[in-house]
């Protein structure tokens, strides 16, 4: 069990997610997260992201998005368990970090 130092350290860490790999409940999940995934602007979002935590905005110039538009593919990231909101950013879970190493990389190669 995770004491509450180390639980503290965690949730001020915007490096290290607090939510460990969370999984999909069924295979109509796993299939809209693969749908989610398919688009290469939101890989391009979730790369660009990398290990760290990026802000809305940041996404938006990087991209050439509104704000409109870069909210709506964080949702549907959020909802296939890639990303997750932290503070006023978003960054991968540790699902999204696995697609990143597992399967992104061997797709670029």
């Amino acid at each position: 069990m995770m004491t509450e130092d180390a639980k503290s350290s965690r949730l001020n860490n915007p490096d290290v997610s607090y939510v460990e790999a969370r999984w999909w409940e069924s295979a109509e999940d796993h299939k809209f997260a693969l749908e989610v995934l398919q688009l290469p602007l939101r890989r391009n979002i979730l790369r660009f992201m990398g290990l760290i935590a990026r802000s809305r905005e940041e996404i938006e110039k990087e991209f050439g998005l509104n704000a409109d538009q870069a909210t709506y593919h964080l949702a549907m990231l959020e909802k296939a368990l890639v990303v997750e909101q932290v503070g006023n950013g978003y960054r991968p879970t540790a699902t999204g970090k696995l697609y990143l190493e597992k399967v992104d990389a061997r797709l670029r190669q």
